[in-house]
């Protein structure tokens, strides 16, 4: 099977550009959604985070764009301002690697909304990627054009459902031209969000990606609670102990990557930073630095590190988790690359936990560890303990007096019937927790509506 990223659909400077950011073979995911779009074809796809599924929707997408009409093309949305944030910011670095003219505008709630509307009054951007309620706003105001739009993407459907955010993407899609191609993008198909793109979508491509064993077996994937323990003292010690060839730290944002490199510096080490806010020039030069071995460790945020072409990396270092977990996936792949062993490590604190689930769920497997005289060494995570006594000590005051009760009687069974109804009394909180969280995110949205009318 021919390279996709190769494809002679794809414009010159499109494949140049996959070339510039190291993508040189496509996920599966990638490879068979790719071509569906290129062609035109309404799509719904099921694939987990870490699969690749942003790029298999946005190089299609600048691929298509006419260069020469400044009118929007091309309508992203995802349900958080995070997530569009994220998807932003992928979508500036593909645009920049082609050097296609392309604009790109990113709206979204909570931000700043009259400097938005200026920018949108000076000029119309060929791809807006927005929140389906700051883009609600727009539309219906007649402030952002549709009938010149080519894509409409809707990134993380099934999350967008949960938000109450369906009946805004409705709203935008019904002002949609007849020949705009409609693309899901969801971890699961809810019936919901499978009878809401039914209405606008007639027989779509259904694409399925089984979810696979994101890691490479190459390498060793550790976790870390940090605990009480500042975490920028746990970073040192795990970078000065095993003295790796070349490590690399992952953070967030500019302002913490120039902090950890003031740090690491302070107490030392080689370090070299990478990220959006040092100049072009300034970046290669590091680059260079860093593969004439003048530096030991680089520090950089996800984006800036995206196309790193650097071999040689023996350390990954996640200081935080990314908001996007898929990035998770993109960090620890700069490690054990061409079959050689590679070491990365994740650290976390107890509240984390909930997005550690979320990985595992996507086939990430982590060992937990802690460092114990200048080594790593496996150690059982305080949780699981905790989990064990839960059964009888997180639950409410009706059910812990049940527990007594049935334990003081000691009818046979009595095991089987406690656990029977503390399942179903969690099972009635997360019903109610959920109903809770999706009432008041309708009547924020509601409210933020009337605000802006």
């Amino acid at each position: 099977m021919s390279n996709i990223f190769q494809d002679e659909q794809l414009k010159p400077a499109v494949r140049s550009g996959l070339t510039k950011i190291n993508f040189s073979t496509p996920t599966p995911v990638q490879e068979r959604v790719i071509p569906v779009l290129l062609a035109g074809q309404n799509t719904v796809v099921q694939a987990v985070t870490g699969s690749g599924k942003t790029h298999s929707f946005l190089i299609p997408v600048l691929n298509e764009l006419d260069e020469g009409l400044e009118y929007p093309q091309a309508i992203l949305t995802a349900p958080s301002r995070e997530l569009s944030e994220q998807l932003y910011q992928v979508a500036r670095q593909l645009r920049d690697a082609t050097g296609l003219n392309i604009s790109i505008a990113h709206f979204a709630g909570g931000s700043d909304r009259d400097r938005q509307l200026k920018k949108l009054a000076n000029h119309k951007p060929q791809v807006v990627i927005a929140t389906p309620g700051r883009l609600h706003d727009f539309v219906e105001k007649k402030l952002l054009p549709l009938d010149e739009v080519k894509s409409f993407v809707i990134d993380e459907a099934d999350m967008t459902l949960d938000m109450g955010f369906l009946s805004d993407i409705d709203f935008i899609a019904q002002r949609m031209p007849r020949s705009t191609t409609f693309a899901a993008f969801s971890a699961t198909i809810p019936v919901k969000l499978s009878n809401f793109l039914r209405k606008y979508m007639s027989k779509p491509e259904q694409i399925v990606i089984d979810n696979p064993a994101v890691i490479s077996p190459t390498i060793k994937n550790d976790l870390i609670d940090v605990g009480a323990k500042k975490r920028k003292r746990v970073l040192y010690q795990l970078l000065t102990m095993g003295q790796p060839y070349l490590a690399l730290v992952f953070a967030n944002t500019k302002q913490t990557v120039d902090e950890l490199t003031r740090f690491l510096q302070d107490e030392g080490l080689r370090v070299a930073k990478i990220h959006g806010g040092i100049t072009e020039r300034e970046r290669k030069r590091t680059l260079r630095e860093v593969k004439a071995d003048q530096y030991q460790y680089v520090v950089a945020t996800d984006l800036a590190a995206r196309g790193l072409d650097i071999d040689g990396v023996s350390l990954v270092v996640n200081y935080e988790l990314p908001r996007d977990l898929e990035f998770v996936v993109h960090r620890i792949g700069r490690t054990g690359r061409n079959g050689m062993s590679g070491h990365a490590v994740t650290l976390i604190r107890e509240d984390e936990m909930k997005s550690i689930a979320g990985l595992e769920k996507m086939g990430i497997h982590f060992d937990f560890v802690e460092i114990k005289n200048e080594e790593l060494v496996p150690r059982k995570h305080y949780r699981s303990r905790r989990d064990r006594s839960a059964t009888v000590h997180d639950v409410d005051t009706k059910v812990k007096g049940y527990v007594k009760k049935v334990k003081n009687k000691r009818k046979p069974g009595y095991k089987k019937k406690i656990k029977q109804v503390i399942q179903r009394d969690r099972a009635q909180k997360r019903k109610l927790e959920q109903r809770h969280q999706l009432r008041k995110a309708m009547r924020q949205r509601k409210a933020r509506h009337d605000s802006q009318a």
